[in-house]
């Protein structure tokens, strides 16, 4: 599994290459917007979502440029913060969570608003623990590599500057809600 993710980086190191390179036969061609930026910053809905004493978030930001009108690469970054608080006989503790990484999606339908999309990405992890009230305060580290493969949908507006992006995430690392699948969501500004 190693050596897929190693060479999927790879391929993507090796995509700007074609980003750079120019093409003088898509004069003819419709123009399409090449640059994409996603924000993602959401609460964490799930069991623990009505629990008071618990606050999970999940934020993302990431750049993407439009190879070709159905490929686009890029990178980016998420983390998930949530600062958990129990009373009673449970500790209170504080975790930080984030990944980097590159991605790539391929849509097709890419000319209409509506679009379906296959996306993969090879990222980099660090979690971080903190105890605040125990005997032991050095805090738990952890890094990883992991990557993660998603199907989803694309809705844009009407002049294809705003999109929305919903899709399902396939992951060899756990996300904030602790199974290593997660529906998700984004809001782009393309330009």
């Amino acid at each position: 599994m190693r050596t897929k993710v190693y060479l999927f980086t790879l391929i993507i190191l090796l995509i700007p290459k074609v980003i750079l390179s120019q093409n003088s036969e898509n004069k003819g061609s419709k123009t399409y917007k090449k640059n994409q930026i996603g924000i993602q910053l959401n609460p964490f809905i799930n069991d623990q979502f009505f629990d008071s004493q618990i606050m999970n978030t999940v934020s993302a930001l990431r750049y993407g440029y439009r190879i070709t009108k159905n490929l686009t690469t890029g990178f980016e970054f998420s983390c998930s913060f949530p600062i958990n608080i129990n009373s009673g006989q449970f500790s209170y503790f504080n975790s930080f969570e984030y990944k980097t990484g590159l991605y790539a999606r391929y849509s097709i339908l890419s000319e209409r608003r509506f679009q379906i999309f296959a996306e993969a990405s090879p990222f980099f992890s660090h979690y971080w623990k903190e105890l605040t009230s125990s005997f032991d305060p050095t805090p738990y580290r952890s890094h990883r590599f992991g990557y993660y493969v998603a199907p989803g949908l694309t809705l844009y507006s009407k002049s294809k500057r705003v999109s929305f992006d919903l899709y399902y995430k396939f992951s060899n690392r756990m996300f904030a809600n602790g199974n290593k699948s997660v529906l998700s969501y984004k809001f782009n500004l393309n330009f």
